[in-house]
């Protein structure tokens, strides 16, 4: 995190009433991201069904009684998410931190508690997929440990995306 007059930064586990804050962190920050193309409506919804499936979990990041960053993650399963469940892998749906609070190491912090909460819950992977142009997130990804899968692809938004994985070691935190 920079220095200064930031107010620490603390993650949780999410709940139901934390659901709205997740799906707002996703909506501003990844339309920040996108440059200001729309996120297809289908996508918010699918994430905000997701944000409240029973089989997911996710973490929110607080600073200063606001909610900053948030992680959602499921199991993993075959044909991108639509087949039965690959054992031992978590996928890493979701993980976005507010535009104006970027570069502050949040992302990270955020990984690295996902990779806790995944060990915590018994699997031995996470696998994620990010867009192909977003190096911001690749220079995270790389930072722990993930490294690119090869499987290529393009999500609901019409966007490029890669595949990236990483073991979990069960003798050292992530």
């Amino acid at each position: 995190m920079s220095s200064g007059a930031r107010d620490p930064v603390t993650v949780r586990m999410g709940s139901s009433t934390d659901v709205d804050a997740a799906l707002s962190i996703y909506v501003r920050s990844n339309l920040v991201r996108r440059k200001g193309r729309a996120i297809p409506a289908e996508r918010i919804e699918q994430v905000a069904d997701n944000l409240r499936n029973p089989l997911t979990w996710f973490l929110i990041a607080d600073a200063g009684g606001e909610s900053v960053g948030m992680a959602l993650s499921m199991p993993g399963r075959e044909d991108a998410g639509a087949g039965p469940l690959i054992p031992g892998a978590c996928y890493l749906d979701l993980i976005y931190v507010l535009p104006d609070r970027w570069g502050e190491g949040i992302g990270g912090v955020l990984l690295d508690s996902v990779l806790d909460e995944a060990r915590r819950r018994g699997y031995s992977r996470v696998q994620l997929s990010t867009h192909e142009d977003n190096e911001r997130s690749h220079r995270l990804y790389r930072s722990r440990g993930f490294v690119p899968a090869g499987r290529t692809g393009v999500n609901v938004a019409g966007d490029r995306i890669r595949e990236w994985v990483r073991s979990i070691d069960e003798s050292r935190p992530g």
